[in-house]
């Protein structure tokens, strides 16, 4: 009886183990879903990725007030990216991620935002260039939180030939 039972539990944690495999896998594909558009700076192709009430923050974001800039909820951080996209027409924010790690359902991502513009100048973009983390945090296969860190103050900026 003893070793049915210790079958019976050994066999129930191998299933829990591969059942959170299986999960980290699908939140996994989401996150890097969600992580490719914002790199592509396709806006809006994000929000399905989004909790109702998901927060974006970048502390680190100069010019913007001592805090830097938070945004709550679905729509208000929509409404910025789109505002964003409209004023300043990026090209894409072209992420180079050398470092991607989970853990406790944060996905940490570490390398260079790279934001490309367009200028008159033919053949050429303007070129936005820092160290960045960013940090997601995901519940129930959405985002439910963003946080940007770039170094503004080190960025390297100018123009660049188009690629």
């Amino acid at each position: 009886m003893k070793t049915i039972l210790t079958a019976a539990v050994v066999g129930l944690t191998l299933t829990a183990g591969a059942l959170a495999q299986d999960n980290d896998a699908e939140t996994r594909a989401i996150v890097d879903q969600y992580m490719t558009h914002y790199s592509a700076a396709e806006f809006d192709a994000m929000e399905p990725f989004m909790a109702e009430d998901v927060v974006f923050s970048d502390p680190t974001a100069t010019g913007m007030g001592v805090a830097g800039i938070s945004h709550h909820g679905r729509d208000e951080i929509m409404a910025t990216l789109r505002q964003f996209a409209e004023q300043s027409n990026p090209i894409g924010l072209n992420f180079e991620w050398d470092t991607i790690f989970e853990s406790n359902d944060r996905y940490v991502f570490m390398g260079r935002v790279n934001a490309t513009y367009p200028v008159e100048q033919e053949g050429m973009v303007f070129r936005w260039s820092a160290a960045q983390t960013t940090v997601i945090h995901m519940r129930d296969g959405l985002v439910v939180a963003q946080y940007d860190y770039a170094d503004y103050e080190g960025a390297e900026q100018g123009l660049v030939p188009a690629e």
